[in-house]
């Protein structure tokens, strides 16, 4: 007789605890539901007003947001002054009228709102500065926690409003780099025509891989694991306690944002390497450049500078096999690298300026394919010199170009004899 009462309590106990259980998760479900409802309304919109007014209109009258933020990736123009003829001083003034004019036509939007109902302080201007107008979306979307943005897209005007045609290269873009928890619309000539819903339970791809985790996209396959330990963790807990079980949801929480920052600065840093390897692409273009003129002008010089070149190159590539080290500890791992065992008390002679004989602080590259220090070859230049301290050959012009490679490894070498 004990023996089915103990067996029925058992049974009562396991329905009380899964009640809570589900309970608790409809909760959970319905708060996030009431966040997102109450969550601003971000709409991406260009200098175009006739382009996008109609996604603004959208927007205002299917939402009815209680605040607007009107989303605007501004690209700068770029002009160069070598070949524009220009002063640095006279591009920036183009620049900040471009700028201001871009930010005035944005009020007209406003404007729009306004008209539509929405009152003027409840309508406000997200804006970033980018070349990429994608890029420059996804970087605001992370930066302002937007979970409701709202995107136009071209549509041809002789297809029907049933058979839109999208030709929105950045909400392809910004779908695959947003995070899930955004939910985006995209509209095209005022008609809806494709939601992209925002999820927060993160249940992607349930085998990370490892090239995902170079993407902020990748983030939820690679915290899968360790979400379905934390969940078996909460079950238990908030069997125990629900304060237990409310301290390890924040927990958990701050764990994701750790590692979705981690992951943007590992964004970064890949892109700093990736501009650095443009760079120094550039340099070998006007390295070319050079090289062709000195073949034509002095062979020998010529032969001189190429050998320059090659150590530096030498040098660049080890500094770029440096930088993709994963962490110190893989570093201290592998054995000594050639650049490494190069070190030595006394500077290599690549990183001494042909004019002072001292390491070189700000390394620079003239006309004549020589680095020397940046403000040694001005001096040279402002005592009335227009030739070349180590080939006395008329210099074809007096712009410098920073050599950032060899900067960053005098910087190092700098940094390991001090």
């Amino acid at each position: 007789m004990y023996i089915y009462i103990i067996i029925l309590l058992i049974v009562i106990c396991l329905i009380v605890l899964f009640w809570k259980r589900e309970n608790s998760s409809l909760l959970r479900k319905n708060s996030m539901a009431e966040a997102l409802i109450d969550d601003p309304v971000y709409v991406a919109v260009s200098t175009d007003v006739s382009e996008s007014r109609l996604t603004l209109t959208w927007a205002l009258r299917h939402l009815q947001p209680k605040k607007l933020y009107l989303l605007h990736v501004h690209q700068p123009i770029s002009i160069n002054p070598t070949s524009s003829g220009l002063e640095q001083s006279e591009i920036d003034a183009i620049q900040e009228s471009e700028l201001t004019s871009s930010y005035e036509i944005l009020l007209k939007y406003r404007d729009i709102c306004v008209v539509e109902g929405i009152l003027e302080q409840d309508v406000d201007i997200s804006y970033s500065l980018a070349n990429n107008v994608g890029e420059g979306i996804v970087e605001l979307i992370y930066e302002n926690n937007i979970k409701k943005l709202i995107m136009g897209a071209a549509a041809d005007s002789h297809n029907s409003e049933d058979m839109v045609n999208i030709t929105s290269r950045k909400f392809d873009y910004v779908t695959k780099h947003a995070p899930h928890c955004c939910k985006i619309w995209l509209v095209g000539n005022g008609n809806l025509i494709h939601t992209r819903e925002g999820r927060f339970d993160r249940r992607g791809s349930p085998h990370p891989s490892s090239e995902s985790l170079t993407s902020l996209q990748g983030l939820d396959s690679a915290l899968v694991p360790y979400e379905e330990a934390v969940r078996g963790e909460n079950d238990v807990s908030h069997a125990l306690s629900s304060p237990e079980d409310q301290s390890a949801r924040g927990f958990e929480t701050m764990y994701y944002e750790q590692q979705r920052r981690g992951l943007e600065i590992e964004e970064r840093r890949i892109k700093a390497e990736e501009d650095l390897r443009a760079e120094i692409e550039n340099m070998k273009g006007i390295q070319k450049e050079l090289e062709e003129q000195l073949y034509i002008d002095c062979p020998r010089q010529f032969e001189m500078f190429q050998k320059e070149r090659d150590e530096a190159m030498k040098t660049t590539v080890e500094l770029l096999r440096l930088l993709n080290l994963d962490n110190s500890e893989s570093a201290s791992h592998s054995p000594p690298s050639s650049f490494q065992r190069s070190v030595s008390n006394e500077p290599p002679p690549y990183f001494l300026c042909p004019i002072t004989q001292e390491v070189m602080r700000e390394p620079s590259v003239a006309a004549d394919g020589h680095t020397y220090e940046a403000e040694a070859l001005r001096e040279w230049l402002d005592n009335g010199h227009d030739t070349s301290p180590m080939t006395n050959l008329k210099l074809a012009h007096r712009n410098l170009v920073p050599n950032h490679p060899l900067r960053s490894a005098i910087h190092e070498w700098l940094q390991e004899h001090s």
